[in-house]
């Protein structure tokens, strides 16, 4: 059984996977989000730092969970975030389309590479001796 201490409240609470917060702070954490997502959602182009301050919100965590990919300002809003690898202005996430693009196919072809097979060609002088099984 592991125990932390709340980022929140910095009480002591059983961590089951991996959590930051306690199951009372995660609830108040949910209820700010649901609010800050109405309110983009009535609001599409009003900057960050209003819906910040309407909300009463810290820009850290907005953009926290734009990274997460739980928030997202339309391709029009004027607001954005740099890609983590290029420094492109995004909306959403933490790598743009491109950046994810080439990750995934880095990733694929390092998977897909075949693996080394042995040289198991002997010459005539090798047929003739005793071999032995690696």
């Amino acid at each position: 059984m592991n125990i932390a201490n709340c980022r929140g409240c910095g009480r002591l609470f059983n961590v089951l996977a991996n959590e930051q917060y306690c199951p009372n702070c995660q609830k108040k954490l949910d209820e700010k989000f649901d609010i800050v997502k109405k309110f983009v959602e009535d609001n599409p182009n009003v900057p960050v730092e209003t819906v910040a301050k309407e909300t009463d919100t810290t820009l850290r965590q907005i953009n926290k969970w734009i990274r997460e990919e739980r928030l997202s300002f339309s391709p029009d809003s004027a607001y954005g975030i740099p890609c983590e690898n290029c420094g492109k202005t995004i909306h959403t996430g933490r790598f743009c389309d491109e950046c994810k693009r080439k990750l995934s196919n880095t990733l694929r072809s390092a998977l897909d590479t075949p693996p080394k097979k042995e040289n198991t060609s002997w010459t005539s002088a090798d047929r003739e001796r005793m071999r032995y099984i690696k």
